[in-house]
């Protein structure tokens, strides 16, 4: 079995291409550093670098190497952050990272009922409008993430269901004088002030489109939102009484709507927020497992 000395010592040898540079890295001396390459190149049977006076370059099979080198150490290093954690706790702690859309209407029910079935259970709910969730969720910052995934890309070692595809709708102060103009374009709507999560490039590209595709039109949408807050919350406050326009699910303006502060906006045409739930597939834990079927079930019981 690979020990972790080792590892560290091939990827920052690989880093530095210098045993010198290398072995300061890791706080150890040049004959240790030499020890552990050998130990490694040992245990694999390769050779994994090309040695000169001044500098050491990957062998071909240490380049086909590397990505292995580096996932163990990934996971080597998700091991010990949850070792850890259930010393200091106790318990497993469970880190959901979420879109701002999504903490009410799908997170919220889910730990609901595992609460029920695991009262101790602990839950980390990281909400941001994420520019790379799969990034974060490959680095081990959470360990399912649900949210906005517009633009899917390809990515490895993850499982990715679509939840649910959400028209996004737009709200303005019930007094607002949008609303005695009848249904807007996108491109008359976005006349007004905008208020939004980050717009990602992606969705940027999306109104891009809707609004014809011109250089008039990117030069608009990459202006855009004039106001940017990931907190619906505070999104929300401006409705009350300002000339902004708000846009999101339909879920996430329930209680505003009932309170006639605001007003939503006909617009078309209709565009769609695709909300995706990830996992990385080598990953399983009884309350990650419990956690990611409570909600595929509830995607499943809104078929």
């Amino acid at each position: 079995m690979t020990n972790e000395n080792s590892l560290t010592a091939f990827l920052t040898l690989a880093q530095t291409g210098s045993f010198k540079e290398a072995a300061r890295a890791i706080g150890v001396s040049n004959a240790s550093l030499s020890r552990y390459i050998a130990q490694l190149e040992a245990e694999v049977e390769l050779t994994l670098f090309n040695r000169t006076r001044n500098n050491s370059k990957l062998t071909r099979e240490g380049e086909k190497f590397l990505p292995v080198a580096q996932s163990l150490k990934a996971d080597l290093d998700s091991y010990a952050r949850r070792v850890s954690e259930m010393r200091a706790t106790g318990r497993r702690v469970l880190r959901i990272g979420c879109g701002p859309l999504t903490s009410r209407t799908l997170i919220i029910p889910v730990i609901l009922q595992m609460r029920e079935e695991i009262p101790d259970m602990r839950f980390e709910v990281l909400v941001s409008a994420y520019q790379r969730p799969l990034d974060l969720l490959q680095s081990d910052q959470f360990d399912i993430f649900v949210g906005d995934l517009t633009y899917t890309p390809m990515a490895d070692n993850v499982e990715i269901v679509v939840m649910d595809k959400q028209p996004i709708i737009f709200l303005a102060h019930a007094s607002h004088e949008i609303h005695n103009q009848g249904p807007q374009s996108l491109a008359s709507l976005l006349e007004y002030p905008l208020a939004s999560p980050h717009l990602h490039k992606h969705w940027k590209a999306t109104l891009i489109t809707a609004l014809g595709g011109t250089d008039l039109a990117a030069e608009k949408v990459n202006a855009l939102p004039h106001i940017e807050c990931d907190d619906y919350g505070f999104l929300t406050g401006l409705l009350d009484g300002s000339d902004f326009i708000v846009g999101g699910m339909p879920e996430t303006f329930t209680e505003i709507l009932a309170s006639k502060t605001a007003r939503e906006i006909a617009v078309t045409p209709v565009i769609q927020w695709n909300i995706c739930a990830v996992r990385k597939t080598q990953e399983s834990t009884p309350a990650l497992d419990q956690f990611w079927s409570k909600l595929i079930g509830m995607n499943a019981g809104s078929a």
